[in-house]
């Protein structure tokens, strides 16, 4: 936790919930929660969570976790979500996000069933993760489903205003900004557009 986030801190509520669930869990003021029966997350001895960063501006965090959702954090370190990340866990559903991976602000995660996001990986400003969709949609006569698992994998980069639909996205790929991921993006690859496809190869980066 940096200096400049502790006069932020709500100490009541991040004491509660650490309790609660047995993890390391800071949540800033604003932070909006919710918790149904049987909600719980899940966050490793040598892990915390911090919720609603104040380094920039924007509306408060929120994460809204339904009858038996789950939030479980995997590795050692930190997992962050800065000020307008928007997280809803629906009834059943299961959230894994892995340690040193940031959500960056006004990003938006919506698990209908399953999302994984790796370790040490980047969710850009405005990006929108989701699973499913509370519509039905028939194409042709024939019936498009209604759920499809996400999966991220370590140290990936999504960038700015990403939309990411029932998709894998390999390890160490990078997503341009607007673009929108569909369909399955290999490790180690630059994708983007709409829909998102392969403009480069053997991609690395470094986070700062």
């Amino acid at each position: 936790m940096l200096n400049k986030d502790l006069p932020h801190v709500s100490i009541a509520r991040s004491l509660y919930l650490s309790l609660r669930f047995g993890g390391k869990i800071i949540i800033l003021r604003g932070t909006r929660l919710r918790f149904d029966r049987g909600a719980r997350i899940q966050v490793p001895r040598d892990c915390r969570l911090v919720i609603g960063k104040h380094h920039a501006g924007g509306a408060p965090a929120s994460l809204d976790m339904r009858q038996n959702a789950r939030l479980t954090i995997n590795g050692s370190g930190r997992v962050s979500m800065a000020r307008g990340t928007r997280v809803l866990v629906l009834s059943d559903a299961q959230l894994e996000i892995g340690a040193e991976t940031v959500i960056n602000f006004n990003a938006t995660i919506t698990c209908f069933e399953h999302i994984s996001i790796g370790l040490n990986s980047g969710i850009g400003w405005n990006s929108n993760v989701f699973d499913g969709n509370a519509h039905e949609l028939t194409v042709d006569g024939v019936p498009r489903p209604t759920r499809k698992p996400v999966s991220i994998g370590d140290h990936v980069w999504v960038g700015a205003g990403v939309t990411v639909l029932g998709a894998t996205i390999g390890d160490g790929a990078v997503v341009g900004a607007g673009s929108v991921v569909v369909s399955a993006v290999p490790s180690r690859v630059l994708v983007a557009g709409n829909p998102a496809r392969i403009i480069g190869k053997d991609v690395s980066f470094k986070w700062y």
